[in-house]
């Protein structure tokens, strides 16, 4: 009962903060999808980590190139067995930031910390969007051209880490 005045709540509230001059505007797909997202993230936390709910995230996240994403998930985490995944519930391997927003609850083994894992997801969108407002284009169909993004900003340590994720891109 509690989620659904919840997205009652939700509902009601989107569609109050997009009307101006008695004219809405947002359209109805996105409103379905603002819906969609919010009862997923309502459910998730009853359910165990799976790869599916974790492609779910990325999609309602609207994180760019999520295949390659996906692949760095696997690589950081050891296919979903490190333990900083485990304890510190960080799908990617993320440090925690000094220049940009974060949901991160502070640091494990030298990486960010997470309440769950779905922050860890909540936070590479952040991360993604912190790198578009300073001029870099992710072209968001084009895997080659985010591994060169990674490549360019540096996101592994690893002097391989593009190469390794090329290697799962192509045994995928």
């Amino acid at each position: 009962m509690l989620w659904k005045k919840l997205i009652f709540f939700f509902l009601f509230f989107s569609i109050f903060i997009s009307i101006k001059d008695g004219i809405v505007k947002r359209d109805p797909i996105e409103m379905e999808f603002l819906v969609n997202r919010w009862i997923f993230y309502l459910d998730i936390n009853k359910k165990e980590f799976s790869e599916e709910l974790l492609k779910q995230a990325i999609f309602y996240e609207r994180i760019q190139n999520p295949e390659i994403v996906l692949l760095q998930a696997y690589l950081e985490t050891g296919f979903f067995t490190s333990d900083i995944f485990l304890n510190g519930h960080n799908c990617f391997g993320m440090k925690y930031p000094k220049f940009r927003a974060t949901v991160s609850i502070g640091e494990y083994q030298g990486h960010a910390r997470y309440n769950n894992w779905w922050d860890s997801v909540i936070d590479y969108a952040i991360w993604q969007k912190w790198y578009l407002s300073k001029g870099y284009k992710i072209e968001e169909f084009d895997s080659d051209a985010y591994l060169v993004f990674l490549n360019c900003i540096r996101y592994a340590e690893d002097p391989h880490y593009i190469r390794k994720l090329v290697h799962l891109k192509d045994v995928s």
